[in-house]
């Protein structure tokens, strides 16, 4: 075994009771006795190249145990269970109740689905002691290569390490998957409101602390809801138009970004030219038994772009907030775009969703104050390039020993 070989089969056999196969690279090869001239035997290291996503997710699961007899990764949840601990933690509050009482049904089915048959495109994480759950945060994997960071939940009554607790799995999940190809996983993110206290420290402290928007960045987005109307067409008129979004329409809108911001959120949500194919993603969805669709638009005056509205259509409930079922609309042209205009480009999108009230994300946010846009609040989208998982981590270790004291 020289160092350099590469391994395409490598079986990992735990104790006979389950084995895992992987691909791997010799990284060393050295004397396992450097002093015994008769003891030949030699110590190799190896690395995992790649394996397959539900092998891996088997084999983290075992280890997560190891570290921690708490930490569950895609372990065993009892609904009842589960929905009891989300309304006694506060993860679901009022406002957040009635969007689960009017969809009840097709959350809870949507949910079943998630925590039992896992599939390859979520994971979940829990703190758990004799059954009860403790801590909660998930993970679904929306864009080709973005994973979504969600539903961070901890009952702080029953023990003050499980939100922690979740959050460090999260960070050796991501950790020890990044790297591998059937992962795909380039970039994680994740949406906070900027008055929580909790994922503002974390996630905001962690940005500011490597203060690089090309390594990790935070942006901004006015919420509401659009509620829908009767009428949905689009009515061409006065030089506007609405068509589907060109590939010079997104390059046009990553100049603006990067001189608005510089950050990594069209990376994140794969908005740069080249990465809007969702095909393979929206396949692998269905064949689980779930809903993605991804449209993109363009809102031009005269042939100039004002705006490019992300529609992105998914089950109902798979993001609690609704942020995975959602109008994201990105203003490049504030001063050109009256109010009046971007009400009607909504009226037309909504016809998507058939639901009366559709949740729209607008960026930036001072169009929406500019242009006396009613707003409920505010969302932080925060994303992490996984080439600099070091500076996270670093940052994080700093945060949590600030925290601590």
């Amino acid at each position: 075994m020289l160092p350099g070989m590469i391994i395409p089969e490598v079986k990992l056999d735990f104790a006979g009771s389950f084995t895992v196969t992987c691909r791997a690279q010799v990284i060393y090869r050295k004397r396992f006795d450097e002093e015994s001239e008769k003891d030949c035997r030699l110590k190799c290291g190896l690395a995992i190249l790649d394996m397959d996503i539900e092998e891996h997710r088997k084999l983290l699961a075992l280890l997560h145990q190891a570290s921690d007899r708490h930490s569950y990764l895609n372990g065993p949840v009892d609904m009842d269970t589960l929905w009891d601990f989300f309304f006694e933690s506060g993860f679901i509050y009022p406002q957040k109740y009635n969007f689960f009482k009017e969809n009840r049904e097709n959350i809870k089915e949507v949910y079943q689905k998630l925590y039992t048959s896992h599939p390859t495109i979520a994971r979940h994480f829990t703190y758990q002691d004799q059954g009860r759950i403790m801590g909660h945060m998930a993970m679904l994997r929306f864009y080709n290569k973005s994973w979504l960071i969600q539903h961070h939940a901890a009952s702080a009554s029953t023990s003050p390490q499980a939100g922690l607790g979740v959050l460090n799995q999260i960070g050796r999940f991501i950790n020890d998957s990044h790297r591998l190809c059937s992962a795909n996983m380039n970039f994680v993110f994740c949406y906070f409101r900027p008055e929580n206290r909790f994922p503002e420290r974390i996630f905001g402290g962690v940005s500011r602390g490597i203060n690089d928007p090309s390594r990790c960045s935070v942006d901004t987005f006015a919420y509401f809801h659009y509620r829908n109307t009767a009428s949905h067409c689009f009515e061409v008129g006065d030089g506007w138009t609405l068509t589907k979004t060109e590939l010079g329409d997104l390059k046009e809108l990553g100049h603006y970004y990067e001189f608005s911001s510089g950050g990594l959120m069209l990376a994140g949500l794969e908005l740069e030219a080249g990465l809007i194919d969702m095909d393979e993603l929206v396949e692998e969805y269905r064949k689980l038994g779930f809903k993605r669709e991804r449209t993109l638009f363009s809102l031009k005056k005269d042939g100039s772009l004002k705006a490019v509205i992300m529609l992105n259509l998914s089950d109902i409930g798979l993001n609690l907030s609704d942020l995975t079922r959602c109008i994201q609309m990105f203003v490049i042209d504030p001063d050109q775009l009256p109010r009046d205009m971007f009400y009607r480009s909504l009226s037309a999108l909504s016809a998507n969703f058939g639901t009366e009230e559709i949740p729209v994300l607008l960026y930036p946010e001072s169009y929406a104050e500019n242009q006396s846009i009613p707003i409920e609040k505010r969302y932080s989208l925060w994303v992490l390039n996984m080439n600099n998982t070091d500076d996270y981590f670093r940052q994080l270790k700093k945060l949590l020993r600030h925290m601590e004291c």
